[in-house]
């Protein structure tokens, strides 16, 4: 008697970079990651100085997933309601947890972060890009009221996909992680079972592996990735560049944007994908699937 057994589904692996458009080096770094090396997917930060050339270079990069990467903590906001969120000097200047704050002390700052959303979608639609996904810089739509509108935003929009914030990396054997990153990861986790109903539909991915290791990535830790991964729909979420072109206080990552480069364009990483059997792709390849 033969006995059938199942195969497995396929293994699929989106590479994501985060903060295109925030100035020169990073666009060119997240280029150099897609042409040279194993990333499929950027994330438009419409909103920062960089982004109306980033956004032009894209000609060159067809086969780049872009989204929008939502932003209310950096940068000068676009909309004349997000005048609110910023400081003096015209920047917004909130971290994740900050932005969460003032919204709990004033909740009608939850309607000019929508406002401010919505005109950063808008420039990207008007330039001609058919957004792929959502996702927000310092992961502020893992904050309940916030996350409501971003996916109130994908409806209005059509835009098919917002980034999960789930991150379960299995087995032993992962790098260290900084104490400060774990706990972003354990709230980000409690914060997405919450939010998974209500996304129904819109988030398409397992998860999103790298936010432990934010700035930390390298070749050994996306071998690893590659060996690990599940079948399903993972994303990766990485922060290459060629260095940070920012002024000195307006980015942690600094030269870590090089190291992570170097790794997402390592011949032996794109070995371990394929000997691994995954396939990279980016969230347009899911819409329809």
């Amino acid at each position: 008697m033969c006995v059938m057994t199942e195969r497995p589904g396929p293994k699929r692996v989106i590479v994501n970079a985060d903060d295109f458009g925030f100035s020169a080096a990073i666009s060119d770094g997240i280029l150099r990651a897609h042409r040279e090396g194993i990333v499929t997917s950027t994330t438009l930060a419409a909103n920062m100085p960089a982004a109306a050339e980033a956004a032009g270079r894209l000609a060159d990069a067809p086969d780049l997933g872009v989204g929008v990467h939502l932003n209310a903590s950096q940068g000068p906001p676009l909309s004349e309601p997000g005048r609110v969120l910023a400081g003096d000097d015209g920047q917004m200047s909130r971290g994740g947890l900050g932005l969460i704050r003032a919204c709990m002390c004033r909740p009608a700052l939850l309607g000019v972060i929508e406002a401010e959303f919505d005109t950063q979608i808008r420039w990207v639609l008007d330039r001609g890009i058919s957004p792929t996904h959502l996702d927000t810089h310092r992961h502020c739509h893992g904050y309940g009221p916030i996350f409501a509108r971003v996916i109130g935003l994908a409806r209005r929009y059509d835009i098919p996909y917002v980034r999960r914030h789930r991150e379960v990396l299995p087995g032993r054997g992962w790098p260290w992680a900084p104490l400060k990153q774990r706990g972003i990861r354990l709230v980000l986790n409690a914060l997405g079972r919450c939010r998974r109903r209500k996304g129904s539909g819109f988030l398409a991915t397992d998860g999103t592996w790298g936010i432990a290791h934010t700035g930390l990535i390298d070749a050994a830790w996306l071998i690893l990735a590659a060996q690990r991964a599940p079948v399903g729909v993972v994303e990766i979420m990485t922060h290459p560049g060629c260095g940070d072109g920012l002024a000195a206080g307006l980015s942690r990552l600094g030269e870590r944007r090089r190291a992570e480069l170097a790794a997402l364009c390592d011949p032996a990483v794109r070995l371990a994908f394929e000997q691994a059997d995954v396939e990279l792709i980016h969230y347009g390849h899911l819409h329809g699937a």
